[in-house]
């Protein structure tokens, strides 16, 4: 017996790279914020003392 074709959405491997790259793009960002923000605080910190 034949099977109907669904429309459903399949991600292909390329969209499912994209998808990884976004979110260690995003993690990578939100690090070095911390990063910058823990440094300034320092110097400021040390500036105020």
């Amino acid at each position: 017996m034949p099977q109907i074709e669904t429309n459903k959405h399949k991600k292909t491997k390329k969209e499912t790279k994209e998808q990884e790259l976004k979110g260690t793009l995003f993690s990578v960002m939100l690090l070095g914020l911390f990063i910058i923000l823990s440094w300034s605080a320092v110097y400021a910190l040390y500036l105020s003392r």
